[in-house]
Parts: structure tokens; C-alpha cells; sequence
């Protein structure tokens, strides 16, 4: 069995798939909300959006383009991944359609506007996860051919400053893009309703401590990734430690 794979082979496999989605995009979401909730106040504090030349520390900028940016990613391979191992709302949809017949499954049937902004997650997905050599043809001195002086020294542009208008794009374009994932999780938690006949209740369970062990998950992952870990033995083995 090649655990870096998945395999549909029976209702349950995409019940135990889908639910893994719904647990990761809630909790992700969640924190992508609260960062977002934190810049509209640092913005509102400050007045940037009447005073957007109103300068800001670089580190301000960093800090909150860091955060969304870490959420942002994890939503948007989430929902748009499309790679073979990847887990995501695209390869479930992909799975889902192949396997419907012979299982006697169910899914959603996406109008044409719904599967197109499913389809522009994953374009930004490959765009974000990535470093596009379009970047290079979009700078100016690439698309007018200014010659390179290579005896020179690489120059880095370093600003002790921001405009306040930066972070307001920032909040605009994070804003944008939550919205986005909240419509896609709609159908998500619809889809998961059409597969299990059941609607997708989500409770929050509070605790007072998280323990270091709720690492064991990342680490196993990352041992199969790493072939030290080949078999569903091994995986129970670090359980039973």
C-alpha cells in the first residue's frame, strides 16, 4: 500500500477524505478571519483609508502579509490543488465524478460560474505556490531590454517606510479572497451532505491546553513523505508508544 497516495475504493474513503477537508478549511478559515478582522482594525485605528499616504512601519506590513498570506496558501491548496497527492476539494470533485457510478455516490452538479471559480482557486493556487517566471516579464527593464551591467553589484531595494495604502490593498485583496472561500465551502459542505445524506454540522470543542503530542500527525505525515514510515503498521506503532 503506497501511503503517500490515496485510494476511493469505497464510500468510506471519501467520507474519511471529505471530512479531513471540512476539518482543515474550518479551522483554517477561522484563523485567516481573525488575522483579517485584526488589519480592518489596525486600519480603522489609524485612519488609513482616509489618510492612505499616512506612513507605516515595513514591519507592520510584513507582519499581517506573513499571517494572511500563511492562511491564504493553505486555503487555496485546500480547494485547488490538483496535484496526484495532494488533498483537496478539486482532486474529491475529480475522484468523486470517476467513482460515482460504480459506488452509487452522489455529489453536487456545479453550474458553470461555480466550477470556473473552483477552477480560478487552483490557477492561484499554481500562481502563489510558486515563483512564476511571468514575474520576470513583467518587471520594467525586462520588457524594454535594458541592458544588465554585471560588474555592478545587485542592487535591493530595503524601505524604512510603507504607505498606509499598502495595507489597505492587502485587506481588500485578503477580503476578496475569504469571500471566495466561503462560497466554495458552501458547496463543499453541500457535496458532503449529497455523499453521506447528512447535513455537515460543525462543533467547536474548546480546550483548556493543547499537548505537544497533537504533533504526531504532522509527523507522521512527513515520515511517510520521507519512506520512513511504509505501513499502516508503523503508523499504529507510533500510536501505541
Amino acid at each position: 500500500m503506497n501511503l503517500k497516495g490515496y485510494k476511493f475504493n469505497t464510500k468510506e474513503d471519501f467520507v474519511y477524505y471529505i471530512q479531513h477537508l471540512i476539518y482543515g478549511i474550518s479551522k483554517t478559515m477561522d484563523i485567516f478571519e481573525k488575522h483579517l478582522n485584526e488589519l480592518e482594525t489596525y486600519i480603522k485605528d489609524r485612519d488609513l483609508a482616509e489618510r492612505p499616504k499616512r506612513v507605516i512601519s515595513p514591519d507592520i506590513h510584513d507582519r499581517y502579509n506573513s499571517m494572511l498570506g500563511n492562511s491564504s496558501n493553505q486555503l487555496l491548496n485546500y480547494f485547488g490543488d490538483q496535484a496526484e497527492l495532494g488533498c483537496s476539494y478539486q482532486n474529491y470533485r475529480k475522484n468523486i465524478k470517476k467513482k460515482s457510478k460504480e459506488l452509487n455516490l452522489s455529489y453536487i452538479e456545479f453550474t458553470q460560474e461555480q466550477e470556473e471559480e473552483l477552477n480560478n482557486v487552483t490557477t492561484s493556487r499554481n500562481w502563489s505556490n510558486h515563483i512564476p517566471v511571468s514575474l520576470i516579464h513583467s518587471t520594467k527593464r525586462k520588457a524594454f531590454g535594458e541592458e544588465i551591467d554585471v560588474t555592478k553589484p545587485i542592487s535591493i531595494s530595503v524601505f524604512e517606510k510603507y504607505e498606509g495604502a499598502w495595507l489597505i490593498d492587502l485587506h481588500l485583496q485578503e477580503k476578496n479572497s475569504l469571500d471566495a472561500f466561503k462560497a466554495l465551502f458552501e458547496l463543499l459542505k453541500k457535496d458532503y451532505k449529497e455523499l453521506t445524506g447528512f447535513p455537515c454540522l460543525i462543533q467547536r470543542n474548546t480546550y483548556s491546553l493543547r499537548p505537544i503530542e497533537d504533533l504526531v500527525i504532522p509527523e507522521i505525515s512527513f515520515g511517510i513523505q520521507s519512506k520512513k514510515i511504509k505501513t499502516v503498521d508503523d503508523i499504529k506503532a507510533y500510536y501505541e508508544v
